[in-house]
């Protein structure tokens, strides 16, 4: 908002214009830079029954380790992957490519590993995984011709052309 907390003049661009670069200007004296994340700690507590000395209290912090990645092909390179694995890389690229550019981040990490994985799609002869086309069938064809999305005509030169090779 402005400095003088006046009402702004919706009639006048450059007014709109000054209104929303004084909003969304950035403040040096209020930006701070991000806390370093504590470790996972927590507290163990063990009572001995036997070896220190029976009935003694040992207690110490534990330090849990970092969460890892997950999933059935993390840390395995593209090129050692097997056709299924590759495919669920593929289908999980394409999903963290969609989610990134839909959330309107910066996506470029996200398309290179989506392209990698295109690349030995394509390397290797196979396809990309989808959901499937819709059934077709003598209803379908016909919906596509009243829609004009089809011409008859395109399709018996088609056929023609089939049937002469």
């Amino acid at each position: 908002m402005s400095e003088q907390n006046t009402a702004v003049d919706f009639s006048n661009p450059a007014a709109i214009e000054e209104e929303l670069a004084a909003a969304t200007a950035e403040n040096p004296e209020t930006t701070k830079a991000p806390k370093e994340k504590k470790p996972r700690t927590i507290k163990v507590t063990y009572t001995a029954d036997r070896d220190i000395k029976a009935g003694e209290t040992i207690e110490f912090d534990y330090v849990l380790p970092k969460a890892e990645r997950r999933g059935q092909v993390v840390g395995i390179p593209l090129e050692e992957m097997t056709d299924d694995q590759l495919k669920i890389e593929y289908r999980n690229a394409n999903s963290v490519h969609y989610k990134t550019v839909k959330a309107g981040r910066d996506a470029t990490k996200a398309k290179e590993r989506l392209d990698a994985c295109k690349a030995e799609m394509d390397k290797r002869g196979i396809a990309p995984t989808g959901r499937g086309g819709a059934k077709l069938d003598a209803e379908t064809i016909a919906a596509a011709i009243k829609s004009g999305k089809v011409s008859a005509a395109d399709i018996q030169a088609l056929l023609d052309a089939a049937s002469e090779e």
